[in-house]
């Protein structure tokens, strides 16, 4: 995966689920609508992002209608979109209530 480091926690929220959606639909599987197999803390873990921000960044895309959630079962609504958030770092901080990536 990318330098995670680099990247706010939208970036690497968004480079994560499109990342899982390409391996998916790498092996044929759906890429727009899966199963993920990790819990929210687990997911914050692997991106170094906590519990909370993690919620937060769920709660954010699905306002922005860039996915919709019904527990583990995400559905990628707006791949362009997503694609977008995924893009260029940022300057270190996320928009999301202006928490700072963990640095490692």
């Amino acid at each position: 995966m990318l330098l995670l480091g680099a990247l706010c926690a939208e970036e690497r929220m968004a480079t994560f689920l499109l990342n899982h959606s390409g391996r998916l639909s790498a092996r044929g599987y759906s890429g727009a609508s899966f199963r993920l197999p990790m819990t929210r803390q687990d997911i914050g873990s692997y991106l170094g992002l906590n519990l909370e921000t993690v919620s937060r960044v769920f709660s954010y895309f699905k306002d922005l209608e860039l996915i919709s959630v019904d527990s583990k079962t995400i559905a990628i609504k707006n791949m362009a979109k997503l694609q977008q958030r995924a893009g260029s770092p940022g300057a270190g901080y996320s928009r999301i209530r202006g928490t700072k990536p963990a640095m490692h």
